[in-house]
This record gives structure tokens, C-alpha cells and sequence, in this order.
């Protein structure tokens, strides 16, 4: 990719005034400052990523809270491609913690033609228990996870087109960051940020057993976004 001229930096500065001035006017936004990874569409203009767009729309269909609008003193939302884990304290006193499991059917007639086009969403939630709410908060804290910058941002760390895209919404009373990590263990070797992501993901499903809380979805038989999903028990 070509380095941005001085036109693409000033184009890419009005967008990110203009995206805090929308949402502001749209939502009563009060966040004071809200970083989302940007890239360039095949206009040649600058937009938000296609996780961003995904993932914003998915908040709204399986009822999870919109962090961009959230005034909790601390929110922390990890996305794999069939889950969302959510850790947050209104006061660092109070922790408490949600898993929403979900699958993405694709519309049947259009999937035999080649078009993969979702036509419904299926979703779960439970609850953490605030003990172990806790713990995770202070595994993130103590290893600064929201301090780590989207992967492109940290020198090492490479993009595939295969393996595991690893997304993180940390939220405060003024800010909001929304942040993406391809396949941490590839480069745990070599880049100190992967090892941190990828601790926190062996965390979550290793040692608070995030995965023993796994209620099961019972989906009817249908084509899905993602084929193998762990604790997703698809009907033949």
C-alpha cells in the first residue's frame, strides 16, 4: 500500500471529526475521544474497516450494549467469530460479566446461487458471576490489554487471509476503542502485544472455562457463517 499523501491525511483527519460530530448530533454521543481502524475502499475514500461495520450491526441484532454510547466507568467486549465475552464495572467495586453466543444463517435459495446473504441470527446470553468477573478485569489490567494498538499499528504483526480474527471494544465514561488482532499465536514469538492478546484468549477459555458456561444454541439445519463453531450444535 502506498504511504498517505498530505491530501489522504487531512481527508482522513475531516473523517474522523466528521464521524465524532455525527455521532454526537445522531446519539448524543459524549465520548470525547472514539478511535475506530479506517481503511481505503475501493473509491480510493477513506472508511471504517468491514469488522467495524460487521460488528456494529451484529451489537444491535443480538442485543448487546452499543459501547460507542455506553457511561459505564469500564466495558470490555472480546468478539471471536461465535462469541462476545463482556467485562464491566459501573464503579470499580461492582464487576460483572455476560457470554452471548451466536450464528449467522445464511438465506437458503440465494446461498445455492453463490450469494451469502444472512437472513436470520440466532444468539444466547448468561451471565459471569462477579468473582470471576473480577478475575478477568484484572487479568486485563494487570496485563494492559487496553493499552495495546490494533494489530497494523504494531510493527511485526502481519495480516492472512486464514485463521482467527480476534476483536476488542474497551469503552470509559470519555473514550471508546474498537481494535482487531489476526491469529495472535503466529507471531507470539516474536511480538510482545500477540503473546499479551494471546494469553488473554487462552485466559478467557482455559481458565475462568468461559466455554463450561456454553448453553448451547439448538439451531435449525441451514448453511452458517461459520462451519465447526465450538459449542454450536447444528441439527441434521
Amino acid at each position: 500500500m502506498e504511504p498517505f499523501t498530505l491530501a489522504a491525511i487531512f481527508m482522513k483527519t475531516v473523517f474522523f471529526i466528521g464521524m465524532i460530530l455525527f455521532i454526537n448530533s445522531v446519539y448524543g454521543q459524549t465520548k470525547k475521544v472514539i478511535t475506530i481502524p479506517t481503511t481505503i475502499n475501493y473509491k480510493n475514500e477513506i472508511d471504517t474497516s468491514l469488522w467495524f461495520k460487521s460488528t456494529y450491526d451484529l451489537v444491535r441484532e443480538i442485543n448487546l450494549k452499543d459501547l460507542q454510547n455506553s457511561t459505564d466507568t469500564f466495558h470490555f467486549r472480546f468478539w471471536t467469530d461465535s462469541q462476545a465475552v463482556d467485562i464491566w464495572t459501573i464503579d470499580h467495586n461492582s464487576y460483572f460479566g455476560q457470554v452471548t453466543d451466536f450464528a449467522c444463517r445464511y438465506n437458503d435459495k440465494l446461498f445455492r446461487k453463490g450469494i451469502y446473504k444472512i437472513d436470520k441470527i440466532y444468539s444466547n446470553q448468561f451471565s459471569i458471576d462477579s468473582a470471576k468477573a473480577r478475575q478477568i478485569f484484572d487479568f486485563i489490567d494487570f496485563h494492559s490489554i487496553g493499552a495495546i494498538p490494533t494489530d497494523d499499528k504494531i510493527k511485526g504483526w502481519g495480516q492472512g487471509l486464514d485463521g482467527q480474527e480476534y476483536l476488542i471494544e474497551t469503552s470509559t465514561s470519555t473514550t471508546y476503542d474498537f481494535k482487531t488482532y489476526w491469529s495472535p499465536w503466529v507471531f507470539v514469538d516474536s511480538v510482545n502485544e500477540a503473546r499479551r492478546i494471546q494469553a488473554l484468549a487462552e485466559y478467557l477459555y482455559n481458565d475462568p472455562k468461559i466455554n463450561d458456561y456454553h448453553q448451547k444454541l439448538e439451531l435449525p439445519k441451514g448453511h452458517y457463517q461459520r462451519s465447526g463453531i465450538p459449542g454450536i450444535k447444528i441439527k441434521i
